[in-house]
């Protein structure tokens, strides 16, 4: 009886909640985005993977009922802290009734539930998961994706040398086709194709069309024994991330308790990232009621800067780095395409009981060639060979209002990692975390993705700090603290140095009209002096942001956006200042076939070390966060228009102005001019 009083009390309270186009759940999760570029000061990373499962949860409801652990955390929308209370209030009471009983979580506040409502549904009797395989082949859905771009100005790469040749041996277009088959979250398959500009299609490098393939199929719940089975391209993930994550991995952001590493064990690849996923075959093992065992193997070739030992050897018996960048435009890059081929073989065993898990993991990897790295001194401790060896055990559980987590990993079975935190749910309004790393500079790794202010978790010692509190209904703070020290040299720095990070944010928040927030970090590291001295040492850098921004619904199908942003880089006495301001205007009504975004922006940012990074909204599956430099403005407009019942074009354009330079880019993309200027078109079918 007191179960129906209380859901009668969050039917009240709700009733006022209606379902939210999943443009606001984008906006939150683009936050974290963000902010982690930012942290990592990395412009390649690919965003694809973290917003396909919004637009699939949109349009296929999550059942709350029957939603493990990973499906929540495949939202990207629920912290850690309130994915516990979530599992903990189902095991506690039962099935849930409504929807709208999710209020009655203790962590799960109005403004977590706008964002969720989207996305799940109730279903009291669920669906059979078993996979049947004969409606798998026959009763799926499949979508086509055709996608083309280009930068209208003509890059240097293009431009015809005296002798009749060109750096870049093919034509300005982006081309991307995909096609993925989908029987809910049971089976899926897909075929994913990709020429970047410069490439060839049917050239020396791409005899067979595009430039690169993915595909993949994946299987779950076959029988009672395995859980998944993929087979082609997938992702691996284990842990905290200190051996293997080919996940995102939340990191330091204004969304300050996302700091646990999270992510299905094995998943299917579709992505275009050349380099970091696997190819072969995984599979996750029952093995009793509490028991899993993941097991993979993988085989693929990567491209690599081939080196000799000698000068009289025409023979490539080394290379000295794997190429990320994933292109093959010049006869240089074509060169070194897929020349050494590399093999991944590892596996994770988990013990998993109510509100505790202890997993085991191994990876194993080998070079047809060994890596030699050069003798720069900050790299001494850096991976050098043809094999190396990770294992790790990684933990966590829960214990009243307390969630502990971490991982210790270790490397050739010499060097040591480790990461250790807890969440704390103090009460419905505040939250606090708490994490501690100890990186060892000797410890090797190639495929990790932990929490580190840093690229990859070596060298490193930190302890990092954060709470969120939400004083009054509408308004929550967020803050954090992160202090680490390197005890060895790093990239840019001839000695070990510390660091500090410090953020603060206030967000407001009123329900279905206004979402704005101000937001301040500093960040102080060590980089060498730039004087012209006879031994170079490490100064300090101050690095200042401040953003401040409203989001708007006008109605329920315009929504402005503006934003003012600072930045503020000191270094041995200089001082370089950025500005950045814009304005969106965003038309997505619930029902209609046409429908449109836009963005106007002024900047004005001194030098590369001050830059501002900021979200563009893009087409379905294109989102695209840049870094703002030089003087000038910007603007784009994306449009989108769904004909007869199963097919949508959408279509952008966007244009760059600089004031204060004559050239864009450098090298083989050097633009000689002011302007920057790209398209891009899609079609979507679905059938």
């Amino acid at each position: 009886m007191k179960r129906i009083h209380l859901l009668i009390l969050c039917l009240f309270m709700m009733s006022q909640i209606q379902s939210q186009i999943p443009v606001q759940s984008h906006s939150f999760v683009t936050q974290i985005i963000e902010d982690y570029l930012e942290s990592n000061q990395t412009e390649g990373f690919d965003l694809n993977t973290a917003f396909e499962n919004l637009t699939y949860f949109y349009e296929n409801k999550l059942n709350i009922n029957t939603a493990q652990v990973e499906d929540l955390r495949d939202l990207m929308l629920i912290n850690e802290i309130q994915i516990q209370d979530f599992i903990h209030y189902r095991n506690t009471y039962g099935k849930f009734l409504s929807i709208y009983e999710l209020q009655a979580i203790p962590t799960w506040n109005l403004s977590l539930l706008q964002n969720v409502h989207p996305f799940v549904k109730c279903q009291l009797d669920p669906d059979d998961f078993r996979l049947k395989l004969k409606d798998a082949l026959t009763s799926g859905k499949s979508q086509i994706f055709l996608k083309s771009r280009r930068v209208i100005e003509p890059r240097l790469g293009f431009h015809i040398r005296e002798d009749g040749t060109k750096p870049f041996q093919g034509d300005p277009f982006y081309l991307y086709a995909r096609y993925r088959y989908e029987y809910g979250q049971s089976f899926k398959a897909g075929l994913t194709m990709e020429k970047d500009p410069g490439e060839q299609l049917f050239g020396q490098a791409s005899p067979y069309g595009f430039d690169f393939y993915s595909f993949f199929v994946y299987a779950k719940d076959l029988n009672k024994t395995i859980h998944v089975l993929s087979l082609g391209d997938f992702a691996v993930s284990m842990g905290q991330g200190l051996i293997l994550h080919n996940d995102f991995g939340t990191g330091k952001s204004s969304w300050v308790m996302n700091v646990k590493r999270a992510g299905r064990t094995i998943r299917p690849y579709s992505s275009v990232n050349e380099v970091n996923f696997f190819r072969g075959i995984g599979t996750i093992l029952n093995l009793g009621k509490n028991l899993k065992a993941s097991l993979f193997l993988s085989y693929k070739p990567i491209s690599g800067s081939l080196q000799t030992n000698t000068t009289e050897n025409t023979d490539f018996d080394s290379f000295g780095s794997i190429r990320l960048s994933g292109l093959h435009r010049t006869d240089s890059e074509i060169i070194q395409k897929n020349t050494v081929n590399q093999t991944h073989s590892g596996g994770k065993l988990e013990y998993a009981r109510k509100d505790f898990k202890l997993s085991f993991n191994s990876l194993y990897t080998r070079l047809s060639l060994p890596l030699v790295r050069d003798q720069a001194l900050h790299r001494k401790f850096m991976f050098n060979g043809r094999q190396l060896v990770n294992i790790s055990t990684d933990y966590s559980f829960r214990k009243h209002n307390f969630t502990f987590f971490g991982e210790s990993a270790m490397s050739n079975l010499q060097a040591w990692a480790h990461l250790h935190g807890v969440l704390i749910a103090l009460d419905k309004k505040m939250d606090i975390s708490i994490l501690f790393r100890d990186y060892s500079p000797e410890y090797q790794v190639l495929n990790a993705n932990a929490f580190s202010d840093a690229t990859l978790p070596i060298n490193e010692k930190g302890i990092y700090l954060a709470t969120e509190v939400r004083p009054l209904k509408n308004i929550t703070l967020s803050s954090y603290a992160d202090l680490w020290s390197h005890p060895w040299v790093s990239y840019r720095r001839n000695g070990p140095a510390e660091g500090k990070d410090f953020l603060i944010k206030i967000q407001y928040h009123l329900r279905r009209k206004i979402d704005a927030y101000i937001q301040y970090r500093y960040v102080k590291r060590q980089r060498n002096t730039t004087q012209e001295n006879f031994i170079t040492y490490p100064s300090d850098i101050i690095l200042q942001r401040m953003r401040i921004q409203c989001n708007y619904k006008l109605s329920k199908d315009w929504e402005f956006r503006n934003r003012v942003e600072f930045s503020k880089f000191t270094h041995e006495g200089q001082q370089f200042h950025g500005f950045l301001t814009y304005q969106d205007i965003i038309f997505k009504p619930m029902t209609g076939k046409f429908s449109f975004s836009g963005r106007y922006a002024v900047f004005d940012i001194e030098h590369f070390d001050a830059r501002i990074y900021a979200y563009e909204n893009d087409i379905l599956y294109e989102f695209y966060i840049p870094f703002f430099q030089n003087r000038g403005s910007r603007f784009y407009i994306n449009t989108r228009w769904r004909f007869l019942k199963n097919y949508s074009w959408e279509f952008r354009i966007a244009r760059s102005f600089f004031q204060n330079v004559n050239q864009i880019s450098s090298g083989h993309n050097l633009i000689n001019g002011r302007m920057l200027t790209e398209f891009k078109t899609q079609i979507h079918i679905k059938f």
